[in-house]
């Protein structure tokens, strides 16, 4: 799932909180999941927690590259 997430976010311009929400909400629609199954994973991968702020305003505080730097480690270590 993860590498598919990495797909649709590499995609997101601008790498905003809304438009990084507005991804992960198509992406669990089109996966007939809901957005929690995809956010915590993705907080996971994010944070090494279960625990954060908003997915999204994570993602966007930490930055379009470092975001797929830290799935790609987190497929990598899967």
């Amino acid at each position: 799932m993860l590498r598919g997430v990495a797909q649709a976010l590499a995609l997101v311009e601008p790498f905003e909180a809304a438009a990084i929400d507005s991804a992960l909400r198509e992406f669990a629609e089109s996966k007939a999941i809901k957005l929690g199954q995809v956010a915590q994973p993705l907080r996971a991968a994010m944070t090494g927690s279960t625990v954060s702020p908003g997915i999204d305003l994570t993602l966007q505080a930490l930055g379009r590259d470092e975001v797929l730097a830290r799935i790609g480690a987190a497929i990598a270590h899967g």
